[in-house]
């Protein structure tokens, strides 16, 4: 009975392959047997596969700026690059501030502010301060974190509906401030990470989105999965999904203070320095660093067994011994060598 179920449902397969090319035609039946959404694996591959379209560093293997690292493929170099963007755009926005990638979009949060509520109707506690009733009074605003499509971008997004996502202030002339604190995605912290030069960096980032919009040009469904929000691409349109315990900690109490820039003194934004921040950063343990005296060492020592190899490969064979006519030296009792005598061939 198996045997018979598998083959009507094989039957009613063909069936129905037929019926659909019959009505829709060839080309939806090939569409939909090789469909497929495409992940940053796949777009690496056409961007590698398209050197002419994507010329730049990223298309060989590139140098470490640590000895110790050796140099990785030019796909891995693609993997450890968004990864590193994925971990300096979610630190970014933790610590309150946008990021506005050129040509691709920018990750901002909309702050949504209802209406004051009478006392009574908000359990009012006189006792309490006025910067504990702030924090506790998290029906007043709300913080979405969202993404807006770069204007380039939505050239390609065809059947994107062009909603608002953030309603800028008025005191906001810049059309790159989409947001509050915005900033844009600088190489230098990620190539910091990843141990490979700002250029390699710039490079990466540049063809990596503009294969996103060639492709959504083209008609292909992508999947960008940064972790901590998931950009969808189906047909021409566009769609986002942040995680939960990311929203959750965007809505958080202490969070309002990072936003305000009044909150930290004046003296701590100067004395600051970038090492200090550098060390506090995530992305500076993103990848564990080696002891370099030791890894030194070692690739020393196999350097040092690949001259050996070398020489002993391209040493020359001696045929003393298999020469007929020549005999090694004889050695007496007391160690004196002895005249050698040599046989004439006859």
């Amino acid at each position: 009975p198996r045997s018979t179920q598998s083959r009507s449902s094989a039957a009613s397969d063909v069936y129905k392959r037929q019926y659909q090319r019959r009505v829709h035609g060839d080309q939806y039946f090939l569409k939909q047997l090789f469909y497929q959404e495409m992940d940053f694996d796949a777009i690496f591959h056409w961007i590698l596969s398209h050197p002419q379209n994507y010329p730049g560093k990223h298309l060989i293997s590139q140098p470490r700026t640590i000895q110790v690292y050796k140099p990785l493929e030019s796909r891995s170099q693609f993997h450890l690059i968004l990864k590193a963007t994925s971990e300096y755009i979610r630190e970014s926005m933790e610590s309150g501030k946008g990021v506005n990638i050129r040509g691709f979009g920018a990750f901002s949060f909309e702050v949504a502010s209802d209406a004051v509520k009478p006392a009574q109707l908000t359990f009012f506690d006189i006792s309490k301060e006025l910067g504990e009733q702030r924090l506790e009074r998290r029906h007043v605003h709300k913080i979405r974190p969202c993404f807006v499509p770069d204007i380039r971008f939505k050239t390609a997004l065809q059947r994107y509906p062009g909603k608002e996502e953030i309603t800028a202030p008025k005191s906001q002339h810049s059309i790159y401030q989409k947001g509050f604190q915005m900033i844009f995605c600088n190489p230098g912290p990620i190539a910091a990470a990843c141990y490979l030069g700002k250029d390699v960096v710039s490079s990466s980032l540049d063809a990596f989105f503009k294969a996103v919009i060639d492709l959504t040009e083209l008609g292909k469904d992508l999947v960008l999965d940064f972790k901590f929000c998931k950009i969808t691409i189906r047909n021409k349109d566009i769609k986002y999904q942040f995680k939960r315990d990311f929203c959750e900690e965007m809505n958080q109490p202490v969070f309002e203070t990072k936003m305000r820039r009044a909150e930290p003194p004046t003296a701590a934004l100067w004395k600051t320095t970038y090492e200090d921040k550098w060390n506090q950063s995530t992305l500076k343990t993103l990848i564990k660093r080696p002891n370099s005296p030791v890894v030194k060492n070692f690739y020393e020592k196999t350097l040092a067994l690949k001259i050996m190899s070398l020489d002993l490969n391209t040493s020359e064979k001696t045929q003393y011994s298999r020469a007929s006519n020549m005999r090694l030296p004889e050695l007496n009792k007391r160690g004196q060598s002895v005249g050698v005598n040599h046989k004439k061939e006859e």
